[in-house]
């Protein structure tokens, strides 16, 4: 490394301290073009000037690598704390899918003993229907069997009539 890089960067540090955004810019307008090979032996010119005297800080590059480690460490608490509540979630899901599986088993238990049930009653329902069809049934045979009888009687009792008063019947 040479002296010029040296130089260069020290004064790119002093301006970050002083006008931060004259930094970006910087960096955002050579960003798509390509690095020179070398750099120059001068500074390149930007909005800030070049001290005189290289600058060197780098005594908060050890508060930047603290600060890094500590987000760092934050961040991991952080994932570490969305992990436990992932794994939480992810068991009360399991435990409601388990539940879901468990209930749906006793609706199907119950809807097979209410079809049995159902069947058992329209068994039942449709024995006494044809109970009381075939009682229906005897009853009229019964009722057309007495007005037969009773058609005789009539019959027979007119015959029974002395022949006058049946003219006159």
């Amino acid at each position: 490394m040479n002296a010029a890089f040296w130089a260069q960067l020290d004064a790119r540090i002093a301006c970050a301290q002083s006008d931060p955004a004259a930094v970006i810019s910087d960096r955002l307008g050579t960003a798509g073009a390509p690095k020179p090979a070398a750099l120059p032996a001068a500074p390149a010119a930007s909005s800030c000037e070049s001290p005189s005297r290289p600058v060197a800080d780098w005594t908060k590059v050890p508060d930047t690598l603290s600060a890094a480690s500590v987000a760092a460490q934050e961040q991991d608490q952080r994932m570490r704390q969305q992990s436990t509540t992932c794994e939480a979630v992810a068991g009360d899901l399991e435990a409601a899918r388990q539940e879901i599986q468990s209930l749906r088993a006793l609706l199907q238990e119950a809807q097979a003993q209410a079809a049995v049930q159902v069947r058992a009653i329209e068994t039942r329902a449709g024995a006494r229907v044809r109970e009381a069809e075939a009682r229906a049934e005897a009853a009229n045979l019964r009722a057309e069997s007495a007005e037969d009888w009773l058609k005789r009687i009539e019959q027979a009792s007119r015959d029974l009539l002395p022949n006058d008063r049946r003219a006159a019947a």
